[in-house]
């Protein structure tokens, strides 16, 4: 740290950040477009010019302060007359070939550009020639392109290509003809493309699905929220109006995602307002609109049975798995997973329970310098960890005397990088151009090179992989520079469906940490709260189907409470066809129609992630809460959609003749009180009943417009606003929303003279490192010191290759997850799916690339497009397992018959 005084005060200032950093930490407003806290300084904007003198205060000269170190005893002077005129002229320059359509843009009212533009006070224009005309590009489905709205910031191509690694995109030309765009017209390849709508400072790059719902900022209703796509429980903003979703912006989480979000979290959210989502209540397929008559039905039929089973959902939050398990008891709730993704994450559980294994943040892997990944694949499983990888990769101890916000010199060095990164996959992952060595084989190979690899590092005799003397000199160097590395990191996961594989990168880290290395373990699981349905615990698919002989037309079974799950996604059509057979009472609650609901009796219509608040717990065991963007019924009083958790406690007040209405605040204190491992989850939000200066907090920004018109096509008098009970928020513009308010949940991005997502900065202690009001959410997870047994199969026997083939999955950014494929764009641009043959096999077969072929498996007939690997193990077949018609229970199982159709 380091003295230095701006505008005549002194500050004491950490001397390795620039000085456009400083400022704006600590409140100071400068103009900037190139400058950006993750991807650094490269000074081409010219915009942040400050003037700097030296420590006799008598001869200043004009700097560029994203790209100067504080000096000390130096003084800066943020605007004098030298300084302001300057700014001016510089975007007065860079603004010379804007088209100035502020009113047809979509960026138009949440536009940096517009905010840096007042801030300088520019605001005639005098170039009157023609200006430059870009032809714009065809992007693909979620991105626009005006590339006459360009003031060559660069920011779009230094994020694309260089911090994520994309390939089909880049800087053209020179001069005043500077393009960014891809070499020919089509869909960006890289699962981050739709950060550069919010890296953009101008309207460049725009969300072109918000566009069908388009609505100005000020006039969106948000909500703080959870990306319902993975894992990871990336924080988000998600805006309203008229009851659908208009846009999702990235909410920055110091521990978790920082500035981004991958596509899968952008763009996959098509689900929620599809024609056929249930809005009403079903009961023998007549509508039931009363909802305490259809409480009393379902409270009847649970009397009357003889046994009644509930199936949970890894996409339903605590609250609602919870309450199921209370309605229908311990031994009669079902996670709704099936028994070997639950023995997985058990052993997960147990892992992170282990005082002597660290488990680091999402954004703590990009500190490691050696990472082995054994089985996940990442880009496509939980992307935003594959992210942070790539960035592992880059840092490198040789930057020490290079500022870190150096970004030029940086990208200069970093091919001299010594970081190291590992992968073993049945196929080419996304991660593969950065990895220094890839191992391609089957699972079991997978996992008995992990083994191998742990005996290795504690010098243990080692029978495995004798006969390959190349695989057993690489293991010894992989140990080696394992050893040598300052922080190695592991990481594997569900997305393979093995636990042996994760059993073997427990060994692995176990190995590391007896030779007192500092070591991390990271695990990628499948759904948003798959860790939380794993803490809750409980049955699986299998024991459910297979012990009560539900196959077999011998179940005692009766009713069935089936609650956001289509179970059809886990197991096969013809078992599942003949199970609903042999059950009388089927009933369904989700917010999409599915195959399962197509099956049911009764239908409870449930309330998406964005109609509903409750809590999810993330693959690290940090409990979030995802808050309410508006109430269904304020739009459409026929809509009897309410959260999952609502629907079942009604149900058990009924049973038990309690009281049927209950907040969240109550709910999770029951949680808590019932299930001990869950203690802490009330600390991921404040209660309801929280308040500053007696005031809930807004959803809406102040400058919210046509509220009292927003029904009136259907009546000309203004709604009462619903009630929120549940949360801190109100569903309105009034209440609190200054940034000086103690909030942790930030509804919403607005400042005083700054619209944009960059009004982000002030609402943070310091730039690019923690919020103002510190990381949200609370990790849970008990430490004990469990005995971990390692998990080896079949005592590494060798793999045979077969006459038949082995189905594998292969996971695809928008297939494996069943509400992403539900959403219209992914089912109109991402509708091919292919079936992955290895080369030989294909060969044997006669089948070429893009061939259709006929599989025959189980009494099912999939036709699908091919691609020819030379990676994938032979003997084995990748299939999109998750997508409609093919399970996940098929992972294991054989092909009987191939047909070639071409």
């Amino acid at each position: 740290m380091i003295n230095i005084h701006i505008e005549n005060q002194l500050y004491k200032v950490n001397k390795k950040d620039n000085l456009l950093k400083i400022c704006l930490s600590l409140g100071f407003n400068i103009p900037y477009f190139c400058w950006h806290p993750i991807l650094g300084s490269i000074g081409v904007c010219r915009q942040c010019a400050i003037k700097q003198y030296d420590n006799t205060k008598k001869k200043g000269h004009i700097i560029m302060s994203c790209m100067s170190l504080p000096s000390k005893e130096s003084n800066i002077i943020i605007n004098d007359n030298d300084i302001i005129n300057f700014r001016k002229k510089i975007i007065e320059l860079l603004m010379l070939n804007h088209p100035h359509d502020c009113p047809i843009c979509d960026e138009g009212g949440s536009c940096h550009l517009q905010d840096m533009t007042v801030m300088v006070g520019h605001n005639i224009r005098r170039y009157t020639f023609p200006k430059r005309k870009y032809k714009n590009q065809y992007l693909g489905p979620f991105i626009s392109h005006v590339m006459n709205r360009c003031i060559t910031c660069y920011r779009c191509v230094r994020f694309y290509k260089n911090y994520a690694g994309g390939k089909d995109f880049n800087v053209f030309s020179s001069k005043n003809d500077i393009y960014f765009g891809r070499y020919n017209d089509g869909i960006l390849e890289n699962p981050f493309s739709g950060n550069l709508i919010e890296i953009c400072p101008t309207g460049v790059f725009t969300d072109k699905a918000y566009t069908n719902n388009f609505t100005r900022k000020w006039d969106l209703q948000y909500a703080p929220s959870i990306c319902q796509h993975c894992s990871l429980g990336c924080n988000i903003f998600v805006g309203e109006r008229y009851g659908k979703l208009s846009n999702i912006q990235n909410r920055y989480h110091e521990e978790i995602n920082h500035y981004f979000l991958c596509d899968k979290g952008y763009f996959g959210y098509g689900y929620t307002y599809l024609k056929n989502n249930p809005i009403n209540i079903i009961y023998n397929k007549k509508i039931i609109f009363n909802k305490n008559i259809i409480v009393k039905k379902i409270t009847n039929l649970i009397l009357k049975s003889q046994k009644i089973i509930g199936i949970g959902s890894p996409r339903a939050s605590i609250e609602s798995n919870f309450l199921l398990k209370k309605l229908v008891g311990k031994k009669n709730f079902c996670l709704g997973i099936l028994e070997s993704e639950k023995k997985q994450i058990n052993y997960i559980i147990k892992i992170l329970q282990n005082t002597n294994i660290y488990f680091p943040t999402l954004s703590e892997i990009e500190n490691y310098d050696v990472i082995l990944i054994l089985g996940e694949d990442l880009s496509n499983t939980n992307p935003r960890a594959a992210l942070a990888v790539r960035q592992a990769m880059k840092k490198n101890i040789l930057h020490k005397n290079i500022p870190y916000w150096h970004s030029d010199a940086i990208l200069n060095i970093k091919n001299r990088s010594s970081n190291s990164l590992f992968i073993t996959s049945l196929d080419k992952t996304m991660l593969d151009d950065i990895s220094s060595w890839n191992y391609y084989n089957t699972i079991i190979k997978q996992s008995q090179f992990g083994f191998a690899l742990a005996n290795c590092i504690e010098n243990k005799k080692n029978d495995i992989f004798l006969y390959d003397k190349t695989l057993k000199n690489k293991i010894i160097e992989i140990k080696n520079i394992l050893l040598n590395s300052i922080k190695p990191l592991i990481i594997s996961g569900t997305g393979s469906n093995s636990l042996e594989l994760i059993s073997a990168s427990y060994a692995v880290a176990q190995a590391l940490n007896k030779k007192k290395k500092n070591t991390g373990l990271f695990y990628g699981l499948n759904t948003v709260n798959s860790m939380g349905l794993g803490l809750i615990n409980g049955k699986s698919l299998d024991d459910i189907f297979i012990k009560n002989n539900l196959f077999n037309n011998n179940s005692t079974i009766d009713t069935i409470i089936i609650m956001e799950n289509d179970l059809y996604f886990y197991e096969e059509k013809n078992k599942l066809n003949n199970f609903f057979k042999n059950i009388p009472n089927i009933i369904v609650l989700d917010h999409i129609f599915s195959r399962t609901m197509e099956k049911a009796n009764i239908i409870l219509p449930t309330a998406n992630f964005m109609e509903s608040s409750g809590t999810v717990i993330n693959n690290e065991c940090r409990a979030q809460r995802f808050f309410q963007v508006y109430k269904p019924s304020f739009y459409n009083k026929n809509n009897n959609r309410k959260s999952s958790w609502k629907w079942i406690y009604k149900i058990y007040a009924k049973l038990k003749n309690l009281d049927n209405s209950i907040t969240l605040d109550e709910v999770i204190k029951k949680c808590e009180k019932n299930i001990s491992i869950l203690k802490g989850i009330s600390l991921a939000a404040p209660k309801a009943n929280y308040r500053i200066h007696n005031r809930k907090f807004a959803r809406s920004p102040i400058r919210y417009s046509g509220r009292t018109s927003i029904l009136s096509n259907s009546s000309v008098n203004e709604p009462e606003q619903p009630k929120d009970k549940d949360t801190i928020f109100n569903f309105s513009m009034e209440g609190n929303y200054n940034s000086n308010i103690n909030c942790t949940h930030l509804p919403f991005l607005w400042y005083p003279g700054l619209n944009s997502s960059q009004s982000l900065y002030k609402f943070q202690k310091e730039i690019g490192i923690s919020s103002k009001y510190g990381p949200t959410g609370f990790k849970i997870r008990e430490k004990k010191n469990n005995k971990i047994k390692i998990k080896i199969k079949n005592n590494f026997n060798k793999f045979s290759i077969s006459k038949k083939l082995i189905i594998v999955s292969y996971h695809h950014l928008f297939y494996n997850k069943i509400l992403i494929q539900e959403s219209f764009l992914i089912q109109k641009y991402f509708y091919n799916h292919y079936v992955v043959f290895n080369q030989k096999d294909a060969k044997k077969l006669g089948i070429l690339n893009n061939h259709l072929v006929k599989l025959y498996c189980l009494n099912n007939i999939f036709i699908l497009k091919t691609y020819i690997s030379k990676f994938l193990h032979q003997g084995l077949i990748s299939m999109p397992l998750g997508i409609k018609e093919i399970p996940l229970s098929f992972s294991g199982k054989t092909i009987e018959k191939i047909k070639v159709l071409k």
